[in-house]
């Protein structure tokens, strides 16, 4: 399977504050932060559809681009939350368009917290109804936070090499201080895919993350 990435060069990008990450101060090409997050596949010709009456982003973007940014294609990734049926936030989420053209049939998945997989597949089916989308867990596929280091060179270029173990290549979507997010079968060997990098503290991934805010 390809690998889905942003623009190559962004990622030997330095990010301010994210130094302590790497390790011996940035000089290796990357570090990999397993994050041990669930994912549900939303697919079919209704997904987008479906999704946007739940989430707070608008997830019709991820099936055809709008505004000025249109010429480049449909965003690869979106923050929101779920809402329940009063508007109330229940669930923060990540998606990522796995499709790769308006012409495709919409395929997304859905990132959350593994404690509330569970929870998400039933709120998404109690208002799945007579839509024509596939809701299922994805678990044979594994996510990790890059924080790309000083010589991080092509990782995208690396990964498209392992394209049976890669999935997605993508910018963080809330922020970019928070780095890539990379989407990989699991048990997928990532000092092999992305060379020089090493498996980081997840503890410091979160710590910098609660800095955040």
């Amino acid at each position: 399977m390809l690998v889905r990435a942003g623009t190559a060069a962004a990622t030997a990008t330095s990010l301010s504050g994210l130094r302590r990450l790497w390790r011996g101060g940035g000089k290796g090409a990357a570090a990999c932060f397993p994050l041990g997050r669930a994912l549900v596949a939303v697919r079919g010709a209704e997904a987008a559809v479906f999704l946007q009456g739940l989430l707070t982003n608008d997830v019709t973007r991820l099936v055809a681009g709008d505004g000025p940014s249109a010429a480049a294609g449909p965003p690869r990734a979106l923050y929101a939350h779920a809402l329940n049926v009063q508007g109330r936030c229940l669930y923060d989420l990540i998606l990522y368009r796995l499709h790769e053209n308006p012409d495709e049939e919409p395929h997304i998945l859905l990132e959350c917290d593994s404690g509330v997989l569970d929870a998400i597949q039933n709120h998404l089916k109690l208002y799945k109804i007579r839509r024509k989308v596939n809701i299922t867990p994805c678990l044979d596929l594994s996510l990790w936070a890059i924080i790309p280091g000083e010589r991080a060179g092509d990782i995208a270029g690396s990964l498209t090499q392992r394209a049976d173990q890669s999935l997605i290549l993508t910018p963080d979507p809330r922020t970019e201080v928070m780095g890539w997010r990379l989407i990989t079968k699991k048990g997928a060997n990532l000092s092999e895919m992305i060379p020089g990098s090493h498996i980081g503290n997840i503890e410091d991934y979160h710590r910098h993350r609660y800095k955040q805010g």
